[in-house]
């Protein structure tokens, strides 16, 4: 049996070959589509995440950093944070944590609620987010290079219909079990 890397994915003859055994659940240009993307997504988060490395900063620290500072009075609950996330809260406070220990944040108690807390960015925070958003929307830009206008549109239809068979996906979950 060939042994097989995910750097040396299968191409539509071998798919064809693995899918003659599963007739009629999908097409083999639909399975290489599928790998390529998600080859291509990983291949480009690897590289974006190396990028944010250079910052000291992970993707959740950079959203969180930019939630805070887009937010009113750059503050906001961890519960807030948490949601638009889309993250565990015991995730999310490990992350405040250690944001707080480097003083990119602050944890402010609440007059109303002395249980409660908000975090607010701090200066430190802040100017980490203005050092990498010229190299965060440099590497954006360098990604979509190759996209002429009409492309680049085209691209965001297509990925809002892929959107559209995630969430199929999601709901027809329990029927592929």
């Amino acid at each position: 049996m060939e042994k097989f890397t995910f750097k040396d994915r299968p191409d539509v003859q071998r798919f064809k070959a693995t899918l003659g055994k599963y007739p009629g659940l999908t097409s083999p240009k639909v399975a290489h589509g599928f790998i390529t993307l998600q080859w291509t997504y990983r291949e480009m988060q690897k590289n974006y995440d190396k990028l944010l490395a250079k910052y000291d900063l992970s993707e959740s620290k950079f959203i969180i950093l930019m939630f805070l500072k887009q937010a009113e009075n750059q503050q906001l609950l961890p519960s807030e944070i948490a949601d638009k996330l889309g993250a565990s809260r015991a995730t999310v406070t490990k992350m405040l944590n250690k944001m707080n220990s480097d003083n990119w944040i602050r944890k402010q108690e609440q007059l109303n609620d002395r249980r409660a807390v908000a975090i607010k960015l701090l200066p430190k925070g802040n100017k980490i987010v203005e050092k990498f958003l010229p190299a965060n929307f440099k590497a954006v830009e360098i990604l979509f290079s190759e996209l002429s206008s009409e492309e680049l549109e085209q691209f965001l239809y297509l990925l809002n219909k892929v959107q559209l068979g995630t969430k199929k996906l999601v709901d027809e979950m329990e029927t592929l079990s």
